[in-house]
């Protein structure tokens, strides 16, 4: 509209332009907070990706901790558990060895007791 026609009329139908106007600038204003709203809320998703990007690798790490514990004990066991088989070899050994050397010193007094038996009985 020119500034002529804006002269001619009147002041009720400026006032029911301004009226008009206000409505729609409140519109444009309302679109612009939700806009700008919707525009934070990408940033702050963007954001939390980072956030969890970072979070995800953290726990990648602590599950790789957690992992490489788990290895480490089960190698525990595993030496701990070849080395209580060794002894439990090493003590059958001996244990059989002594048997034997028992036996063997048993036989020997049988045969020394059944000789002096013989010799006591002539």
């Amino acid at each position: 509209m020119t500034e002529k026609e804006l002269k001619r009329l009147s002041r009720a139908d400026l006032l029911e332009m301004l009226i008009s106007q206000s409505e729609e600038l409140r519109e444009v204003k309302e679109r612009l907070r939700t806009a700008e709203a919707a525009l934070a809320s990408r940033v702050i998703e963007i954001d939390n990706a980072g956030s969890i990007a970072e979070a995800s690798l953290r726990l990648n790490g602590v599950f790789e901790a957690a992992q490489a514990a788990c290895e480490q004990y089960t190698e525990n066991i595993r030496l701990l558990s070849e080395r209580s088989q060794l002894i439990c070899r090493q003590m059958e050994k001996e244990s059989r060895e002594q048997a034997e050397r028992l036996l063997e010193q048993t036989r020997r007094r049988c045969e020394e007791m059944e000789a002096q038996a013989k010799v006591g009985e002539l």
